[in-house]
């Protein structure tokens, strides 16, 4: 084994190195870095190995990459630079440190395993700064001088919130990062129950995006069927998965069509009907319009399908629902007519005023009132018209 007297930059054989075990734990045991590759075998690895020789072995906290790509090509001697450590507990912070910004980009889950080392650092260091800030605010009550109370009052606002120096060491907004720790700790629980297939899959589409992987979670009613259909070898992918919910027989969605009526088994609030009518279907819910029967209003509610108890029933409003569709047709260049058939066909049923307000657009009085204001909004076009033309004649 080649003998380090200093920290100097030396070269030394790959065999005498070990990778550090966390390197492996948030980056894969192998990486594909094709870019590293090329410029490696080309000029050699540029940038040193960080190695620490604390415990008389030569262990690798930063350059595994170039470190495999070395025994690849077979190179007989890599550049390393020793690093002083005292503690297991240094040598994992040399790694998150020395990889903090690792070139080649990082995937985000490999971010989020970072992030977990660095919340478990920074907690206990803002805990402090609270006790001190505490200590600080305690000992100004018995002063009189408001600059101490001003200076004491200050300490708490330096210490920046643990979440968002978390985030900006990860380079993502805290939004993302809030998002991505619920899909983290999601995929660590699969891990736990030893769904391995399943972990594959989510961290796939993790890494994919964290947007999306975020509301696969948070969706319970395909989540966890999706993530059976992956263990069970039915299916490879979380997106194949979705699919499959979307448009086969276990899809709990596929029960539900726009326009059908449910009647509710309990009223989901006190003010709102017991029926209401499907008025749209999106990834996530099933959307429902009701009537508010303290205004007499529609409003609109969104349910996921396992919180939907409720019966389907027979249409209520046939005839009066074909009226309406006529009624569109017919004055499909009539804006404000549209919006409030749009809304009349949203309820499960209509009152008496509002079948009123149905009569009255199907009356010849409506009508001729509506032919007499085309015609003279056509009259005025052409006045318009012709007065244009005259002045580009003068």
């Amino acid at each position: 084994m080649s003998e380090v007297h200093n920290p100097a930059i030396v070269y030394i054989s790959p065999a005498e190195l070990v990778v550090h075990p966390k390197l492996i734990e948030i980056y894969g045991e192998n990486e594909v870095r094709p870019a590293l590759e090329k410029s490696i075998s080309e000029k050699g690895i540029l940038e040193s190995l960080k190695v620490t020789a604390r415990t008389g072995v030569n262990v690798v906290l930063a350059g595994k990459c170039r470190l495999q790509i070395a025994r690849q090509l077979g190179i007989s001697a890599v550049k390393v630079e020793f690093v002083e450590s005292s503690s297991p507990e240094e040598d994992l912070k040399l790694v998150l440190d020395f990889n903090l910004h690792r070139e080649g980009g990082k995937t985000h889950y490999q971010k989020f395993h970072e992030g977990q080392y660095w919340e478990s650092v920074l907690r206990p260091q803002a805990k402090e700064r609270q006790r001190e800030s505490a200590r600080r605010l305690n000992e100004s009550k018995y002063s009189n001088l408001n600059t101490s109370i001003d200076e004491s009052t200050s300490q708490l606002k330096k210490g920046k919130p643990v979440i968002r120096e978390v985030s900006e060491n990860l380079r993502i907004s805290v939004g993302s990062y809030h998002k991505g720790k619920k899909v983290f700790e999601y995929i660590s629980q699969l891990r736990d129950l030893q769904k391995f297939k399943a972990v594959v899959a989510l961290e796939a589409e993790f890494n994919r995006s964290i947007d999306a992987a975020y509301k696969f979670v948070c969706n319970q009613d395909i989540c966890d069927q999706v993530i059976d259909l992956i263990e069970a070898d039915e299916i490879g992918s979380i997106s194949d998965g979705i699919a499959w919910m979307r448009n086969g027989d276990r899809n709990p969605f596929r029960r539900f069509q726009v326009g059908q009526v449910y009647q509710f088994k309990k009223r989901l609030r006190t003010e709102l009907e017991i029926v209401g009518r499907v008025i749209g279907i999106t990834n996530e819910f099933v959307v429902f319009g009701l009537r508010n029967l303290v205004n007499m209003n529609l409003e609109i509610v969104n349910l996921r399908p396992r919180q939907i108890d409720a019966e389907l029933q027979d249409e209520p409003s046939a005839e009066q629902r074909a009226r309406i569709l006529h009624l569109m047709e017919k004055f499909r260049d009539v804006f404000p007519v549209q919006v409030s058939l749009a809304e009349l066909l949203k309820l499960p049923n209509l009152t008496d005023k509002e079948e009123v307000l149905l009569r009255m657009y199907e009356s010849d009085v409506f009508e001729k009132t509506w032919e007499d204001y085309k015609s003279q909004m056509k009259a005025m076009e052409v006045s318009t018209n012709r007065k244009k033309g005259n002045v580009r004649a003068a």
